[in-house]
């Protein structure tokens, strides 16, 4: 028997087809911007040289206040009594120390002497008032799980006698109150009381 061969096909070669151009290689992009930043700074000098752009004003010239003389400006020229008013020196250093002695303050001996015969006011913390001194003593004992040190005082009202448990005494109402905070955190419910 004859064996008949298939015909192979050939293989054809990828050829670039005629107008299609190679694909050209772009420029980074830091060129570009390189570029870019050149031409325009070579633009802003351009035109600073040629006179387009205006020159800054100089800065160290100061400006000078100019008031047009009329008949309102003499009128309260004449009514401003100038030797009521000592007249304002201005220097161009700024002395601290001197002018903190001007402005020295002077306070009255007297309302020295008041504030130092008010007496401070004295706060407590109070976290409890019981008739049972046991149930004073348990409150007592849990504050002590806390850090604070709390003390039972006992008083009579309305002919009875209650027990107060009580933390204090502060001279500060701001250290009392962070004191309540702080019990407050931990599940008591506490007053600030003056005495």
């Amino acid at each position: 028997m004859v064996s008949k061969k298939t015909p192979r096909k050939k293989k054809t070669p990828n050829r670039r087809k005629a107008g299609r151009k190679a694909p050209k290689q772009k420029l980074p992009g830091w060129i570009v911007l390189l570029g870019g930043m050149l031409i325009g700074l070579s633009l802003a000098v351009i035109g600073y040289i040629n006179g387009w752009v205006p020159k800054p004003d100089n800065p160290n010239d100061k400006p000078i206040a100019q008031l047009e003389e009329t008949k309102n400006n003499r009128d309260v020229e004449e009514t401003i009594d100038l030797a009521k008013e000592p007249p304002i020196q201005q220097t161009d250093d700024f002395d601290f120390y001197q002018t903190l002695q001007d402005m020295e303050v002077v306070i009255d001996k007297d309302e020295i002497q008041q504030s130092r015969d008010r007496e401070p006011r004295i706060y407590f913390i109070q976290l409890g008032a019981f008739r049972k001194i046991s149930d004073a003593e348990r409150l007592k004992a849990q504050i002590a799980f806390t850090g604070k040190t709390a003390t039972i005082e006992s008083v009579e009202v309305n002919q009875s006698i209650w027990h107060r448990v009580r933390i204090g005494p502060y001279t500060s109402s701001r250290k009392a109150d962070v004191d309540k905070r702080s019990l407050e955190n931990n599940d008591f419910k506490p007053i600030i009381v003056k005495q």
